[in-house]
């Protein structure tokens, strides 16, 4: 468990422990109800907050894509918290209203509470349950901009509500401060493509069997990007207007950016098929961990497909005197779909830390532990293993050279299922 996630479900957990005081006089119905309901407000606090991608939290986390998953594991514990506070029925008979407002706040929950079980069965789950039907990307971001409308309503219901402590407990002021963190943080994400995002302009489009690199260069404050990691990528096109996460595969000093992106769905053959030289783009980063300097003194870096783009950034700019000795395997069905080769060959013959090699499966075979231990200059039992790829090909190497006695000392890579 990392940092950022424990403080998240502490957090949450606190909103339970104030609530205990603040209504444990009533009943138990009741108590059970009122910490559920303020567990799961903090929870949704918390997830507006973290859905504004903040830079400064992201090594509480491990990376973007670790507070993603925890914004997926907040929105699983909100279904369920608002499900137990709609079917414990708090008993309020007897006790003062909070204001006038007590009828319109609680019509406020009322539609909120419907609205959020369909909108985050929607967000958390990826494909129709027993069948194959996923759902549509914009679709599933859409529904994020109207949960944030829907948590606007909750934060209202909550205040106004009819409720056993007045507005000085310590209980309503913390819940205050979550209503206030995640409105604003709704109200950012909104502005977010505009104060985050830096123009930039295409100026090259390559494409090849394994992918299609695009180049941009920018119009005006360029990204700020260390190797290795990804960013958001847009174009003012149809279809291409929704962000995606793609990694940068190389940047210059002048800020012109480099990706390497493989036609595998809707948006990703749109930009094969639709971007053309002069579009402009919006792009954002960057984001993630994904840094071999965090590393130890060993490395080997295996790239599956697609998954070479962080390794060719960082090979790029390896000089030699990082105090590691690399060997990059990068694993491509057929030699064709190699990205980068020159980039990575070129290293290999200029620097003593860095050995490369190009598993071709149509003529080598499927690569597995074995083969991979066996073509390494390290012994990866020795080595820290720096994954980008199919998961499968991931689990598979893990699985073979544990079973062989040669488990890497840790293992880094990043998920890209940002829902």
């Amino acid at each position: 468990m990392t940092t950022g996630t424990f403080l998240v479900w502490l957090l949450i957990g606190f909103a339970g422990v104030l609530a205990v005081p603040a209504v444990s006089y009533t009943n138990t119905e009741t108590t059970i109800s009122l910490v559920a309901s303020s567990m799961a407000f903090a929870g949704m606090g918390i997830a507006q907050f973290l859905a504004t991608r903040p830079p400064l939290v992201e090594r509480l986390f491990g990376g973007l894509d670790r507070i993603y998953r925890s914004h997926r594991s907040i929105g699983i514990a909100v279904l369920v918290l608002i499900l137990v506070h709609y079917f414990i029925t708090p008993n309020f008979k007897g006790l003062a209203l909070t204001s006038s407002l007590n009828e319109t706040a609680k019509d406020a929950g009322n539609y909120a509470f419907y609205g959020f079980i369909i909108l985050l069965v929607l967000s958390i789950f990826k494909t129709i349950p027993g069948t194959r039907i996923e759902l549509p990307y914009h679709l599933w971001r859409w529904t994020h901009r109207l949960i944030g409308i829907l948590f606007v309503m909750v934060a209202f219901h909550q205040t106004f509500i009819k409720r056993p402590y007045d507005g000085t407990a310590m209980l309503a002021v913390y819940l205050n401060v979550f209503a206030m963190l995640g409105t604003a943080s709704y109200l950012y994400t909104q502005l977010l493509p505009w104060i985050r995002t830096r123009r930039y302009e295409v100026v090259d489009i390559e494409h090849h069997a394994g992918g299609t690199v695009i180049s941009a260069r920018p119009l005006g404050w360029k990204l700020r990007v260390r190797p290795g990691q990804f960013g958001f990528f847009r174009a003012g096109k149809a279809g291409l207007r929704e962000p995606h996460p793609f990694t940068i595969a190389g940047m210059d000093d002048a800020g012109t950016v480099r990706f390497a992106i493989k036609p595998l769905g809707d948006f990703t053959r749109a930009l094969r098929d639709g971007l053309a030289v002069g579009d402009r783009l919006r792009l954002e980063g960057g984001y993630g961990r994904f840094d071999h300097r965090r590393g130890g003194k060993k490395q080997i870096w295996l790239a599956g497909g697609i998954g070479v783009t962080p390794f060719l950034a960082m090979a790029s700019r390896l000089k030699g005197d990082e105090g590691q000795d690399i060997q990059m395997v990068y694993c491509v069905g057929d030699r064709s779909e190699a990205i980068g080769l020159e980039t990575f060959q070129a290293q290999a013959e200029k620097l003593a830390n860095f050995n490369f090699i190009l598993h071709d499966s149509k003529t080598d075979g499927r690569l597995d532990a074995e083969r991979l231990a066996k073509a390494s200059a390290i012994d990866p039992g020795e080595a820290d293993l720096w994954f980008c790829g199919p998961a499968g090909l991931r689990k598979a190497i893990e699985n073979g050279l544990r079973a062989i006695g040669k488990k890497p000392k840790r293992v880094e890579f990043e998920r890209f299922e940002f829902r």
